[in-house]
């Protein structure tokens, strides 16, 4: 009787510390990744998806021709799906590795592209208002970088941080 008395304690005990700590948990009232939002600010997807919750679209702003086909092809195997293979529309040239386009619900998944890809810049853009990204091969693009590669660069990118006028 008295060991039941003292499970029936230490229960009662375990309940009351789980109420305690869901109570005063305030994630609930934050924005994406625990962070406050400041007035104004819209929030951003920092989190890093897996490849496979990626839309890209896969731009050539060089004139290879057949650029962004392969890369696609390539994006494509390791699970990205792709919307759009093609010319970059903007006309712009990019003279480094590839550019890197995204709006605020797409910050992590255009980091994970970033370190497929060594060199990539990122190109924020506060307007846009979709999730899909943006790969734009410029002059100095050579290859899709493997794993091993990928995983170093994941590490060298570090975490995602939100762009000015988000949270």
């Amino acid at each position: 009787m008295r060991a039941l008395a003292i499970v029936g304690v230490l229960l009662i005990a375990a309940a009351v510390v789980v109420v305690w700590t869901l109570v005063s948990d305030d994630q609930g009232t934050r924005a994406s990744g625990g962070r406050t939002c400041a007035a104004g600010a819209k929030p951003a997807a920092t989190a890093v998806p897996k490849e496979k919750d990626v839309t890209l679209n896969v731009y050539n702003s060089t004139d290879r021709s057949g650029l962004a086909q392969s890369t696609a092809k390539s994006m494509r195997g390791v699970g990205f799906k792709i919307k759009s293979v093609k010319q970059d529309p903007t006309g712009a040239v990019v003279h480094d590795t590839a550019q890197v386009r995204f709006g605020r619900k797409a910050v992590g998944a255009a980091q994970l592209v970033r370190a497929y890809v060594q060199g990539a810049k990122p190109a924020y853009d506060p307007n846009r208002d979709d999730d899909t990204v943006d790969l734009v091969l410029g002059e100095g693009f050579t290859q899709v970088l493997g794993p091993t590669e990928v995983k170093q660069a994941e590490i060298a990118l570090g975490v995602p941080s939100p762009p000015p006028g988000t949270c």
